[in-house]
């Protein structure tokens, strides 16, 4: 169907093709980049920057991409970070605690050596103990009735388990049935190295009571440690000692859940008792006030003294409101630090009430907002740049559509070309956003031939309005040389690539000669044409010349092929067939499939097409040129 001494190439090489990834691949590095200015000047994890320009976009109704693009072209929207507030690094026993299993493990080596032969002779000679037993009995905790193990010299070696209770269980969970019998050190070498055991002998010689109301107590058995708060009472008994202990495990994982959860939300605990005048504030209260651990809390008369000076009204109205309604309060001040750093506080207060209704003590709650504030003024700041950035863009978008509509005659007012009828549909994109560099041009020359183009400049937006101006106006120029078109593209490929900012684009460059039914053309990487010939359509062969712009000093072929009376050549741009979820040889070969099966008449086919291939208006622009043989 086509003379011509090129091909097309191998399936998914296009320009279009290689437009779109490029395309794709600039919108994912504008992303990136985006991203991490904003998580600079917002002072926030990339991941965290990423939500928020996510939230940035929806709120100003933009497409993700252009979003981006906006932080990218504003340099970051702005020079001031925001203060994040730094949390305190969890406690870390890990030293001493390897430290105690070294010297536990020291002990039980001097322990193991030593006769326990005459253990079992001790537990069958004791005498009924009631006194020991009543105390087993009466235990609501775990309980033991020890028994002395004395040397040659008559001092007390250790202790045996001569009987627990049912509740009786160690740190690690063994109780009657595993401790009867055994010795206290060999089992427990914790009792040794916290001081218990001395106390323990203590109790039973002096006869004197142990009451410890909370110890924190660790032991080691088999290379693991274990460690917990704990109460323990020991008594003596007429054979020996009885002790009674309660682990405050529940009560310590309480309590480590609870300082986690004031650390990670900076959220701080206080009591004020207004009888006596004490204040009871947790570390993470004191840090939030920039107190040390061993400094005195403020009174609450006092509590305004280390407010910032704006924030005082507040403050003060709030503890008024607090004495004299005797209702709970909240509100945000700042406290000014060592640094002289504001730090920025949500406080929350309440009373509480005797039976006569005055106030006792007041809870107070605090939580370091520090962070959430800088990152909103820095968010807040963003936005207004993006707000301005998208008021110069859409300043653009106006221009670049009146330069287009300036640029680009009215279908109807297509200069008529010798020998052939010739139909277009030029679509601008819905989107003023992705209005893009589409252009044709037609023009009888003073020799009979007819000219006729079209082309896309690559980009949106001004840039490819003005891009598209220059190609367009440039080939017009040109084409009063009379030169081939080969020799047109050649010069139109050196005018687009000087051009200040640089850029590319696509074009299909020919001539008609009536008296020969010829046409003689060029294609600059633009999508084939395709041509139908009595019921049937095909894509036109062509050289794989580079698109304009890419390659400098580059010889453009020209292609001929003869035509016939009745014949129709369609040309068109990537918006037409171009769809990010669609192959483009599939989408050509769909486009040519329904040129074979549409009218005859230019105007026609392209109204078929038009509503036939379902092409996203929203995305580019679209441009239809058909040229009829008559």
């Amino acid at each position: 169907m086509s003379e011509a001494d090129g091909t097309w190439g191998p399936p998914g090489v296009h320009a279009a093709d290689l437009e779109g990834l490029r395309g794709a691949a600039h919108d994912r590095a504008v992303l990136a980049e985006a991203r991490v200015m904003l998580a600079r000047r917002l002072g926030v994890p990339p991941g965290e920057a990423l939500q928020h320009l996510i939230w940035l976009a929806r709120d100003l109704e933009m497409e993700l991409p252009e979003a981006a693009a906006m932080v990218v072209q504003g340099g970051g929207v702005g020079t001031e970070g925001a203060v994040v507030a730094g949390r305190r690094p969890p406690r870390s026993e890990g030293p001493a605690r390897r430290g105690m299993v070294s010297e536990a493990e020291d002990l039980l080596h001097q322990l193991a050596a030593e006769d326990t032969d005459g253990d079992s002779g001790i537990i069958a000679g004791l005498p009924e103990d009631p006194v020991a037993r009543g105390l087993l009995e009466g235990a609501l905790d775990s309980a033991a009735h020890l028994v002395p193990v004395r040397g040659s010299d008559g001092e007390v070696q250790d202790f045996l388990y001569a009987e627990l209770n049912e509740a009786a269980r160690d740190l690690f969970g063994r109780g009657a049935e595993d401790l009867k019998g055994q010795r206290l050190l060999r089992t427990d070498p914790g009792a040794a190295l916290s001081g218990l055991f001395d106390e323990y002998v203590a109790v039973l010689e002096e006869g004197t009571t142990l009451d410890r109301d909370s110890i924190m107590y660790s032991t080691v058995q088999g290379g693991l440690s274990r460690s917990s708060r704990m109460s323990v009472r020991c008594v003596r008994v007429p054979t020996g000692v009885g002790i009674s202990w309660r682990y405050h495990t529940g009560e310590d994982r309480s309590a480590r859940r609870l300082e986690r959860v004031e650390r990670l939300a900076l959220i701080g605990f206080g009591e004020w008792d207004l009888v006596t005048g004490q204040a009871d504030w947790t570390p993470q209260m004191l840090a939030n006030y920039g107190l040390a651990p061993d400094e005195v809390p403020p009174a609450p008369h006092d509590l305004p003294k280390v407010v910032a000076d704006d924030d005082l009204p507040l403050v003060e109205e709030a503890v008024q409101t607090m004495f004299s309604r005797r209702e709970p309060v909240e509100a945000e001040h700042r406290v000014i630090g060592k640094d002289g750093a504001p730090r920025h506080l949500w406080v929350f207060a309440e009373p509480v009430l005797d039976d006569s209704g005055l106030p006792v003590s007041i809870n107070i709650v605090s939580q370091d907002i520090t962070r959430r504030r800088g990152v909103e003024r820095a968010l807040a700041e963003t936005r207004r740049q993006m707000l301005k950035q998208q008021a110069r863009t859409a300043q653009e978008r106006k221009v670049a559509v009146t330069l287009r509509r300036a640029i680009l005659p009215d279908e109807g007012e297509v200069e008529a070309l010798p020998g052939l009828r010739v139909a277009i549909q030029a679509l601008a994109a819905e989107s003023t956003a992705r209005i893009g560099g589409d252009w044709f041009a037609t023009r009888p020359m003073p020799d009979g031939r007819a000219l006729f183009a079209i082309g896309d400049a690559a980009g949106h937006g001004l840039p490819a309005a003005a891009s598209m101006a220059r190609s367009r106006n440039g080939l017009l120029g040109l084409s009063c040389t009379g030169e081939p078109a080969g020799q047109l593209v050649g010069w139109l490929n050196e005018l687009v690539g000087s051009m200040d900012p640089p850029a590319t684009g696509t074009a299909i460059v020919g001539y008609y000669l009536p008296d020969r039914r010829v046409m003689e053309w060029t294609c600059a990487g633009h999508l084939p044409p395709i041509l139908v010939r009595d019921g049937h359509a095909e894509p036109l062969e062509v050289y794989r010349d580079p698109m304009l712009g890419a390659l400098p000093d580059w010889e453009y072929a020209t292609i001929s092929t003869e035509l016939r009376r009745g014949d129709l050549l369609f040309l068109y741009t990537d918006g037409l067939v171009e769809r990010r979820d669609t192959d483009l040889d599939e989408r050509i070969e769909r486009l040519t499939g329904i040129l074979r099966e549409s009218s005859a008449g230019p105007e026609l086919a392209l109204d078929e097409v038009l509503a036939r291939m379902e092409h996203d208006r929203a995305a580019d622009d679209t441009t239809m040129f058909a040229l009829y043989v008559e």
